[in-house]
C-alpha cells in the first residue's frame, strides 16, 4: 500500500477551477491527490466533503472563496492558487472515510475489526490459530494495492487503509493466513485440542 502522512501533505487548489466547478455542483469532494470529485466512486481517501455550496456561489473574490471554504485547513491564497494542510482537520477526515476504509488502526487499540465482513470472518477465525489483527494488517499494508492514510510522528500513530481490489485482498489474505497458521501449528504454538482452533482449521481447510 501507498503510505501517506497526512503530516506531511499539503494541496494546491486551483481557485478557477475550484470557482466552475461550484457552480454546477451540489457537494464537493477532495482526494488525497488534490482532485475535485463530486462522488467518491472510486473509493479514494478524501480530505475534504461539503455539501454547503449555496452561499459559496455568491462569492466573486476567490481569496474569499478559498478562505471560506478551507477555513478549517489553514488555508494560504497566492493568486489563484490555494494550498491547504489536511493535517488540521484530521479527526473529521478520518469520519469522511468510515464508509470506505477496510480498517482504522488506532494509536491505542491498534487494528480491532476489518469493515469487510469476509476479511472479518478471516480474521476473527485467524485469531484461534494464533494469527492475529496486527500481523494481518502489517500483511495488507505491505503486500497489496491501496493507501493508507495516516498521521504518524514517531510518538502517535493514526490511520486508516482504503484497498484497491477487495477480492485480490481477500485472496491473498487467506493464503497469508493458512501459511502463517499452519506455521504454528507445526511449532505447536497452536492448542490442536481447542474447539475454536478446530473450527479455524476447517474454515480454512487446513488438515490437523
Amino acid at each position: 500500500m501507498k503510505k501517506i502522512n497526512i503530516k506531511d501533505l499539503y494541496i494546491d487548489i486551483d481557485l478557477i477551477q475550484l470557482n466552475e466547478f461550484i457552480k454546477v455542483n451540489k457537494t464537493i469532494i477532495i482526494d488525497y491527490k488534490g482532485n475535485l470529485l463530486s462522488e467518491n466512486e472510486n473509493k479514494e481517501a478524501v480530505v475534504f466533503i461539503s455539501s454547503k455550496l449555496d452561499e459559496l456561489k455568491r462569492i466573486n473574490d476567490l481569496k474569499l472563496l478559498g478562505t471560506t471554504l478551507f477555513e478549517k485547513y489553514k488555508p494560504v491564497v497566492s493568486g489563484t492558487n490555494c494550498k491547504i494542510k489536511p493535517l488540521n482537520n484530521w479527526q473529521e477526515i478520518i469520519d469522511f472515510n468510515r464508509k470506505t476504509m477496510l480498517y482504522f488502526d488506532h494509536q491505542s487499540d491498534g487494528v480491532e475489526i476489518f469493515e469487510d465482513s469476509i476479511l472479518e470472518d478471516y480474521g476473527w477465525h485467524a485469531s484461534a490459530l494464533e494469527v492475529n489483527y496486527r500481523q494481518i494488517s502489517d500483511f495488507i499494508e505491505e503486500n497489496c494495492e491501496g493507501v493508507l492514510l495516516c498521521y504518524d510522528n514517531e510518538i502517535q500513530f493514526s490511520g486508516f487503509a482504503i484497498e484497491d481490489n477487495i477480492e485480490d485482498l481477500r485472496s491473498s489474505v487467506k493464503k497469508f493466513i493458512i501459511e502463517e497458521a499452519k506455521k504454528n501449528i507445526e511449532t505447536n504454538v497452536v492448542d490442536l485440542d481447542d474447539e475454536d482452533a478446530q473450527e479455524a482449521c476447517e474454515f480454512f481447510g487446513i488438515e490437523e
